[in-house]
Formats: structure tokens, C-alpha cells, sequence
């Protein structure tokens, strides 16, 4: 356990004692773990790079030539129906995706805010199964049918706006779906756009992303998996959302991969993993690392592992701890809502997503008697 650093703001005991929550004052400790070891290599051709990068790059000329496809209309979508949002030829790469519905201003009828049950379905050549199959609104890093506006290199939301940087090769089609697996009908004015490059470069490109869903509601044995993948390619972020009834310091569990069978401890806490250090003093948003909630028991944050991409030749598992402080590291019954990014060699099937009524389910995280929250 790392004892508080000195001057540092770590909360009394008396403090501890009234079962203060980490939104008002820091935890005093946590599990020491290695860093992670992995080399950084040379990014690949294609691989988003730090703004800097992209701003220096902006001058190559290549061969490739600028395309776009852009709808703004009503959408009318029953339960069990998909829409295909587009159908892109190849070769070629999406740049930039974005959504958006007026759902801020019909919040009460139909659907509401942000109704959970729309799911995007990336499908990438000929794949009969997609490779991102994620609740529409989590793959910007939006739950509970609460939008924050934060700032990433590779994800946004501003203003209901919600949009993706991250590239997508493709080589011969790119099909994006919008499916509604919930139980009522979608009735609202939808906009979506897609930048995409058409160049004969990428006929030969390999990679395509990934994405994968869950919701551990609760953690079992304090572990929230955020990713089990076989192959080869390399993991390059999340999104987590953790709800919590516990008053005292939750984000004890440290980020564990197993790369090719080999087991890595990358941080030594949550609040490492996700950019800060000594507990969440306050909400973040920066270009790799952001804590964009802190909600009474809620709390939203995101990784990106850009210039860091953790690359597996064979197997990644991507595992967090849920524990707590009560005196000392205790496994926890927390809920854990999680999206992982990777890309792969080939287009693989998105893992099995979860039944609507259990994505959409109340938490079923513990209650913590007040005595244990120290």
C-alpha cells in the first residue's frame, strides 16, 4: 500500500471514519503493482498519432482522394429493424464519424433522451458477422442516458454531438448498421456523417477495428473482464463507466493484461489507468486519459493507449479489479459498464452482446454497511 505523499491531501482519519466519499477528499492508499514493461515500437502506417504528428503531417500528398456520406432526415426504426446507415466501397479508411438525434429535446416522450436500445453494427469486406457490435451511445462513451461533453484525440461529444476520430482501413466495404434490439420504436430527426479516404493503397491494408461490450452488474470476485480476444493486434483504449454504492474510496482494482499468456500489471490503482494518481480530486478531459463523472456513486472515465498500444501476437485479456478501501484492499460488488478498441489482423466477430433488458437492467451493485466505509 503507497502511503500519502508528503503534503498531500490524503483524508483524515476522522474524515475516513464519517465515511467521507473520494469526491471529497483523497484515499490514503493503494495496492503497489510493476509497471507495465512493454516496448514502444515505431506506430504503423495509419495509426492515429499525437496531435502534434497529425498537425506536422498535414502535407503529405498521398493517393488517395476525399469522400464523404452525409444523411439528415426522420427515422422511424420498430423494434427488431436495422437501418444501414452506409455502404461504403473500398479501398479505403473512415477519418471521421459522427451522430446525432434531437432526442435533447423530446425528453420526456416517445423514447427519450437517449433511448438505449440502438446498436451499432460495423461490418467490415464481406464479414457475414460485424466486428463492432456496441449500444450506439457507449461507443462515444455516453451511459445512462447522460451525455457529458469531454475532449479526446480519438472520441468527442460536444453539444450532442457525438463523434469518433478513429481510423477504420477497410478493403473491399465498410457497412455501418443501426439495429434497435429494445423495445420500443425510434421515431426521432437523426443526422450522421462519415469522412472516409478512397485510395488503391489500402487494398492490401490488414487491420481492421474492433470493439467489444460489457457489463459485469455486479463484478463477480472482484474482476470486471474489459476484453478476451484471440489473434493478432493491439488494444488502444476504453471506456468505463463505474456505479457504485459504496461512500469510501471504490478505485482500488489495478488494470491487469495478459499479453501472449504472459500477465502485466500495468497500474497500481484506477485512478493511474485512467490519468490521475492519489484518488479523483475533480473531473478531467485530455487527449489520452479523462474522469469526465463524479456523480453521487457514479463515475465515467476513459484510457487511450495511442503512442502506448499494448500489441499481443497471439491472446489479450484486458481484466480491472473492483476493491475498495476499508482499512485495507477488499473486493468489491460493483456495477462495471466497459467498451474496449483494438485492432486486428482480419475481421473477427464482435464478442456476444448482452440482451437489451440486461443492458438496460437497474444496478445490482452491493450495499456497503456505513461501519465498513473507512
Amino acid at each position: 500500500m503507497k502511503e500519502p505523499m508528503a503534503g498531500s491531501e490524503s483524508c483524515p482519519e476522522s474524515a475516513l471514519e464519517r465515511g467521507r466519499s473520494t469526491h471529497e477528499c483523497h484515499a490514503p492508499g493503494r495496492g503497489i503493482a510493476n509497471k507495465l514493461g512493454l516496448g514502444i515500437s515505431l506506430l504503423a502506417l495509419l495509426w492515429p498519432l499525437p496531435a502534434s504528428s497529425q498537425v506536422q503531417d498535414l502535407y503529405r500528398i498521398t493517393g488517395g482522394s476525399f469522400a464523404d456520406h452525409v444523411e439528415y432526415h426522420r427515422v422511424d426504426l420498430p423494434p427488431g429493424k436495422e437501418l444501414v446507415l452506409a455502404n461504403l466501397a473500398g479501398p479505403g479508411k473512415i477519418t471521421y464519424f459522427y451522430y446525432t438525434d434531437d432526442s435533447n429535446s423530446h425528453r420526456t416522450d416517445g423514447t427519450g433522451f437517449m433511448y438505449p436500445g440502438l446498436v451499432l453494427k460495423v461490418y467490415w469486406d464481406d464479414a457475414p458477422q460485424p466486428s463492432i457490435q456496441i449500444p450506439l451511445w457507449n461507443f462515444f462513451g455516453a451511459f445512462d442516458r447522460k451525455t457529458i461533453d469531454y475532449q479526446s484525440l480519438p472520441m468527442q461529444i460536444n453539444h450532442y454531438c457525438y463523434m469518433s476520430y478513429l481510423p477504420m482501413p477497410f478493403s473491399q466495404r465498410a457497412r455501418l448498421v443501426l439495429a434497435n434490439d429494445g423495445n420500443e420504436q425510434y421515431s426521432r430527426s437523426v443526422a450522421w456523417g462519415i469522412d472516409y479516404e478512397k485510395d488503391p493503397s489500402l487494398a492490401t491494408e490488414q487491420s481492421r477495428l474492433h470493439a467489444a461490450w460489457n457489463r459485469s452488474n455486479p463484478t463477480q470476485n472482484g474482476i470486471h473482464r474489459i476484453l478476451e480476444v484471440q489473434g493478432k493486434g493491439q488494444y488502444v483504449g476504453n471506456f468505463l463507466q463505474v456505479n457504485t454504492r459504496y461512500e469510501g474510496w471504490w478505485g482500488e482494482g489495478d488494470t491487469i493484461f495478459q499479453a501472449d499468456g504472459k500477465t502485466l500489471t500495468h497500474t497500481p490503482g484506477t485512478e493511474d489507468e485512467y490519468g490521475s494518481t492519489w484518488g479523483f480530486e475533480h473531473t478531467y478531459s485530455y487527449v489520452y486519459s479523462g474522469y469526465i463523472q463524479m456523480d453521487e456513486g457514479k463515475n465515467r472515465m476513459y484510457r487511450w493507449y495511442l503512442a502506448n498500444p499494448v500489441r499481443f501476437q497471439n491472446s489479450l485479456i484486458v481484466d480491472i479489479q473492483n476493491q475498495r478501501y476499508n482499512g485495507q484492499q477488499t473486493s468489491s460488488q460493483d456495477d462495471y459498464t466497459s467498451v474496449a478498441f483494438w485492432y486486428q489482423e482480419g475481421a473477427h466477430p464482435a464478442p456476444p452482446l448482452q440482451p437489451y433488458a440486461e443492458r438496460a437492467a437497474e444496478s445490482k451493485g452491493a450495499t456497503y454497511p456505513r461501519s465498513m466505509q473507512r
